[in-house]
């Protein structure tokens, strides 16, 4: 493996549209689509692997009903209807609106996306007005997935931020005392980037629910290793300063969804704002600029490893110098990582990382689907950042054996890139390709994409 990897293929100056369909056995056209939409997409955590917990926004008091829960869409908009029939639903929920319902069509596939501001959802108290978005799948033209969002209008004050987690509280209250399929669901969650996943569940009938905090205050308690290890003490974490979000998102079908539009580009602006400009500062504690022995210290502080472990590679005829360690674990990968830091042997400073899990050369049907399964949770996370208007790309190569799952470039010219291969590929009307070789995952982080 070449760890001084450096291309970065350019980056289209705008939203790639993709419309592949989600089957169990094809794992990637799933993947790439949730990338482009977020879709949501419940996973057990696995008990030997090291996660966090947060307790913020969970729900204190339900009612236990103990039947199945069924997810039909929201208030009297029911999956399967059509806009006219959404249009009227809308009219009799909220007869009282802050803006009048909006259409977006998007110009590739005709999908439409019907959004309207109200003021409050009864019995959900929320320091924001919420805005209610009914997406229409592009292939049926039916409802197939709402979101209702609640966002601050600029930077946001504790007391906002404290009545967003009150009101993921409540959502949560709605789901928490009916009855799920085994491994169906997760609860306090933090992504990568810090984004709390409340409650993510997938019910009886394959229809899924999301409830997603962004720019909030999290108490955290994190466990050393496993799931039986002694808990650390909980730690408060706090939002860094910008806008915060509470967004529930359910859509009709998780494992085989027919996709909607691409956001209209003043709800992805909107988006973005509320997320925060997002920069690619580097990997965990290690930052771009740092020299080899402030470097070599931020790698001993994340992974607890010894100097010894630490592999040095140079490369002299493209001047860099790296720094690689192998980890056993890092999550949400299934199988061991290695993490390469790129260090320019002209200033001595970072401005490159790697991070690559890669399986043996012929890993079975199973841990290709697992591996798919962690390409899709990084690339939903990394979807929610606020990345430069124009520059986000998600698409399957020509080849269909490879796929770029997620790219965008920062405010500053910093750049993510997210790719997998060796997992089940299927491009909408063509047969699926069968992987061969090992499946491999690969997330690059880069300070600078113009150098």
């Amino acid at each position: 493996m070449n760890v001084f990897r450096t291309s970065l293929k350019p980056l289209m100056p705008r939203f790639f549209r993709l419309s592949p369909h989600l089957r169990r056995r094809v794992a990637l056209a799933g993947i790439v689509a949730a990338a482009a939409m977020a879709s949501v997409v419940p996973a057990a955590q696995a008990a030997d692997m090291p996660f966090e917990i947060s307790l913020t926004g969970q729900p204190t008091r339900y009612l236990v009903e103990g039947r199945p829960y069924a997810i039909t869409g929201h208030g009297s908009a029911r999956f399967g209807m059509s806009l006219v029939e959404v249009r009227a639903a809308v009219a009799r929920d909220y007869p009282e609106t802050v803006s009048p319902p909006h259409e977006y069509v998007d110009p590739d596939s005709g999908a439409i996306d019907l959004t309207v501001r109200v003021a409050a959802l009864p019995r959900v108290p929320a320091p924001t007005p919420v805005l209610l978005r009914y997406r229409f799948g592009s292939v049926s033209g039916r409802l197939v997935a709402v979101d209702v969002e609640w966002t601050t209008d600029g930077p946001s004050t504790p007391a906002q931020r404290a009545g967003l987690v009150e009101a993921a509280r409540t959502v949560g209250a709605t789901m928490a005392g009916w009855r799920w399929p085994p491994l169906a669901t997760r609860r306090g969650h933090l992504l990568p980037d810090g984004t709390l996943i409340v409650f993510s569940g997938k019910d009886f009938e394959g229809a899924g629910a999301e409830i997603r905090l962004l720019g909030a205050d999290v108490d955290v308690e994190a466990r050393e290793r496993t799931a039986t290890s002694p808990a650390r003490a909980r730690e408060h974490r706090v939002a860094s300063p910008g806008p915060s979000q509470l967004r529930l998102r359910v859509v009709a079908n998780v494992d085989r969804p027919d996709p909607y539009p691409a956001m209209d580009p003043a709800s992805a602006a909107a988006s973005t704002a509320a997320a925060g400009a997002y920069r690619v500062s580097g990997f965990r504690s290690a930052l771009f600029g740092m020299d080899e022995a402030a470097l070599r210290g931020a790698i001993q502080r994340d992974f607890k490893a010894a100097p010894e472990a630490i592999r040095v590679v140079e490369d002299p005829k493209a001047g860099k110098r790296a720094l690689v360690l192998r980890l056993d674990q890092l999550e949400p990968g299934p199988v061991p990582a290695t993490v390469t830091y790129i260090l320019e042997q002209a200033t001595g400073r970072l401005t490159h990382v790697n991070v690559v899990w890669t399986t043996d050369a012929a890993p079975d049907d199973a841990l290709r689907l697992r591996m798919a399964d962690a390409g899709g949770q990084l690339a939903r996370a990394f979807q929610q950042l606020g990345w430069r208007p124009g520059t986000t790309v998600s698409k399957m190569e020509a080849d269909n054996r490879q796929a770029l799952l997620f790219a965008g470039i920062d405010a500053q010219g910093g750049a993510l890139e997210l790719r997998i291969s060796g997992v089940p590929m299927q491009r909408a009307g063509q047969a699926p390709v069968v992987p061969e070789g090992p499946a491999v995952l690969r997330a690059a982080f880069y300070a600078n994409t113009t150098k």
